[in-house]
């Protein structure tokens, strides 16, 4: 044992006390001193900001007065800062980065025209819609956007959340008639045994509608008699109020709500998507007409659709199909991915697909002599603009900010990738804002909402892009397409853009790779992937969505319920305080207990703190002080007894000095304070014997950032509990912020100030102080330690608290 001797009115202790057995070097003891911090003198002394964290209406206050005032210096920030193309343009490398820019940007533009129709398609729209999104959000997002390798326009998951929007809206913004398409000039081949006239083709290629003949008594509640009509302008709707809450989180600065949607939510969903869109373009590879499906579970009951009418399969189209997929799959794996880093861009597959199918197409007349599917006439020409449906904006909300919120986190987390990777800012804020406009400009040339693509992405990266010129010139290229060159896609097969979507979901897929990983870093997030994809695959994708949020949140409730909490003790070596699970070395400091709560304490967790202090502690409280308080009842039972009837020797004595008219009150009362005082010392007996083996708790906060009422009332109580039992609670290396809260509270009223220390070892030397200066020896655990927790052998309190100075020295 080591021996730690506390001696009043003395500035060292005299070798002499030392056993002789062991010797000390005075040289190797330092002779400077430490104080014991309290927290209040410590702010204090170091001057504690009151107003360090204000409330969130007036940080936002002040944030609108210095941003946002109406001075020229403001415009000139306002510009730079909305429009950055002004701000890069100027540092623009022409030498280097040109040349890369003009390839990328002419490859990115070819790319954008297949997956534009291919995508409008998809979302169930005209496939020149696609086209449209191909350039407006594109050459927008140029000039306002703060990435440099973000490729705007049509993606898949935006596309499959806009058909489910739109498919919920038949019967009631949209006619329930399946009128032939304006795109699709053909049939199918048919068994004999099928009925043709229950199926004909809609604008949603992969998908038809069953034939009422009328619907002129709810004509009026319809947004156009016309379907397709009707389809484009509800995705004009969705465009433009998912562009207004893009707009209005950007300006609120809204965007770190993305936080809510982990990357294991974002690739369960995706995921899950891609399951759609490969089931949605089953039929089209297949060249078979199935009845649409609605509700939840329309994957499984797509496919049940898809194997009754399998046998109907149009083998042409089949054949157009299969040799899509293997030219795509082949070119991509085999040619751009093995040899991009020889080549000096990749081979635009996709494009090559179209003009193929175009031109075999139209030279073979495939609708004619096979019945295959194509996409037919595309108008020229852009759109004059008109305003979106204000009828359907309230309808669609709750799918636009769903939209809107799963699109900004697809395009976040790619350009967070690529700035980190290229090393550059981007602003989330800035990107909210781009896409806004990007979105609500769409909206009024019959578009829908635009998302990034993650292959065009890669496309922009492995051609070398280095900014937005690469944008510019793509969407230069689309326009080309829109105002001359659309036309000449009429004869395109629907089957080949099929083959190009269906292809192109091989790395959504690959997600899957991931669960393993998963599975051994973080259950939790394994467990809201799976529930994601799951929601999505068997109810729907919104659905899924909404679940996978709600089940990240629960689960995040679920950690906090869980909380890591530990013992401290002291590591000699290194002279700080650790888990002494994770550190078996680690000694506890005698008759001190020290606990570390690894989690905010508030109403959620606050049993479960209470449970975990009492396990590590090593005491239930509560119920020492039960059966402490039964056993003192007892004592004052008996006692009270005693003192209410006393023994008849006394009893006689009254009366005989009654008749002789002599008092004894004296003697009695000497007699009742001797039955006080044996009961008191009874109760302390008591009272000794439910003391535990320590006197000091020390609760180590610095984990804890938040604490609501319960958990401050939580630990009043405890520290009135202890107290009964003589053991002091001690809290240290609180934050600011949980002082105020303690503050505001009262806490120090009922604990007093001297129990909050800065660092864990100001509340050890408080608590070895105090019982030094109890008791005259103090025992410290082993030879191992020289000194608990400081680096100087002497360690005092300061002289502004205390005069009588307390030297506590410590000896092997």
């Amino acid at each position: 044992m080591t021996r730690l001797s506390s001696i009043k009115d003395n500035k060292y202790v005299s070798n002499e006390a030392l056993p002789t057995e062991i010797s000390i070097n005075e040289n190797d003891l330092p002779n400077r001193k430490q104080s014991i911090f309290y927290i209040e003198k410590f702010n204090e002394r170091y001057n504690l900001n009151q107003d360090f964290n204000n409330s969130p209406i007036d940080g936002t206050w002040r944030y609108i007065k210095k941003y946002y005032k109406p001075t020229p210096e403001f415009f000139k920030r306002q510009l730079f800062k909305r429009i950055p193309f002004i701000d890069w343009i100027r540092r623009y490398n022409l030498k280097e980065w040109l040349v890369p820019d003009i390839v990328s940007g002419l490859t990115i533009g070819i790319v954008h025209i297949p997956q534009g129709l291919g995508y409008a398609i998809l979302a169930g729209l005209p496939p020149v819609t696609g086209l449209y999104v191909s350039f407006f959000p594109v050459i927008l997002y140029a000039f306002l956007g703060s990435s440099r390798h973000l490729s705007i326009g049509t993606f898949a998951v935006s596309s499959l959340m806009i058909l489910a929007a739109i498919n919920s809206r038949v019967g009631t913004l949209i006619p329930p008639t399946s009128i032939k398409s304006a795109m699709s000039t053909t049939t199918v081949a048919s068994a004999p045994s099928l009925d043709t006239t229950d199926f004909v083709y809609t604008a949603d290629y992969s998908a038809t509608l069953p034939t009422p003949t009328t619907y002129s008594s709810n004509a009026k509640k319809f947004l156009s008699n016309d379907p397709n009509e009707a389809r484009i302008m509800v995705a004009a709707a969705l465009a433009l109020l998912s562009g207004l809450i893009q707009l209005a989180m950007a300006i609120l600065h809204f965007g770190y709500v993305t936080v809510y949607l982990s990357d294991s939510i974002v690739q369960g969903f995706t995921t899950g998507c891609a399951i759609h869109i490969i089931t949605s373009q089953i039929p089209t590879l297949l060249g078979i007409k199935i009845q649409t499906v609605q509700g939840q579970s329309k994957v499984i009951k797509s496919w049940i659709e898809i194997f009754k009418n399998i046998k109907y399969s149009n083998g042409a189209t089949c054949i157009c199909s299969a040799i899509s997929i293997a030219l795509f799959a082949g070119v991509r794996d085999h040619i751009n991915e093995r040899f991009k880093g020889r080549m000096p861009l990749p081979v635009p597959i996709e494009l090559i697909i179209v003009v193929l199918g175009t031109g075999l197409s139209a030279a073979f007349d495939f609708n004619a002599r096979w019945k295959i599917s194509i996409v037919g006439s595309l108008p020229l020409g852009i759109p004059t603009p008109a305003t979106p449906p204000m009828a359907a904006i309230s309808d669609v909300i709750g799918d636009a900010v769903a939209i809107a919120i799963v699109c900004f986190a697809i395009n976040i987390s790619m350009a967070k990738l690529f700035a980190t990777k290229y090393k550059y800012q981007i602003s989330p804020n800035q990107e909210l804002f781009a896409y806004g406009i990007g979105n609500v400009v769409t909206s009024f040339f019959h578009g829908f909402p635009a998302c990034v693509a993650l292959s065009r992405c890669a496309v922009v990266e492995s051609t070398g892009g280095k900014s937005q010129i690469g944008g510019l010139l793509a969407s230069i290229v689309v326009l080309i397409v829109i105002l001359a060159v659309g036309p000449l896609f009429r004869t395109l097969p629907n089957a080949c853009l099929a083959a190009i979507i269906v292809t192109a979901m091989k790395n959504m897929l690959l997600q899957t790779k991931q669960l393993p990983v998963l599975w051994r870093i973080n259950k939790l997030e394994f467990l809201a992937w799976i529930i994601t994809f799951w929601g999505v695959v068997l109810l729907d994708v919104d659905y899924g969505l909404y679940i996978g949020v709600a089940a990240m949140i629960f689960l995040l409730i679920i950690r906090t319920q869980k909380p890591h909490a530990t013992s401290l003790g002291y590591l000699s070596s290194a002279g700080i305080y650790e888990d002494q699970n994770a550190y078996p070395s680690a000694t506890d400091v005698p008759n001190i207990k020290i606990f570390r709560f690894e989690e905010n304490i508030y109403y959620a967790n606050v049993e479960m703190f209470k449970k975990l202090f009492m396990k590590r502690i090593g005491l239930r409280v509560d119920d020492q002080i039960r059966m402490m308080n039964e056993e003192i009842a007892n004592i004052e039972r008996e006692y009270k007894l005693r003192l209410a009837k006393p023994n008849k020797q006394l009893a006689n004595l009254k009366r005989h000095f009654k008749r002789e008219e002599v008092t004894i009150n004296e003697n009695i009362e000497t007699d009742e304070n001797k039955i006080l005082e044996e009961k008191n010392e009874k109760i302390e007996e008591i009272k000794r014997k439910y003391r535990p083996s320590f006197d000091h708790i020390i609760i180590d906060c610095s984990p804890v950032n938040y604490m609501d009422m319960m958990g401050i009332r939580a630990l009043i109580q405890i520290f009135k509990d202890f107290k009964e039992i003589g053991v002091t609670v001690l809290l240290c290396q609180v934050r600011p912020i949980v002082y105020r809260q303690l503050k505001r509270m009262n806490y120090m009223d009922v604990a007093s100030r001297e129990t909050i220390h800065v660092t864990i070892n100001d509340a050890v030397m408080h608590a070895l102080k105090t019982r030094a200066s109890r008791d005259s020896v103090v025992y410290l655990p082993g030879a191992e330690i020289p000194y608990v927790g400081i680096e100087n052998a002497a360690y005092t309190v300061d002289q502004e608290e205390e005069s009588d100075e307390i030297v506590i020295k410590s000896y092997l």
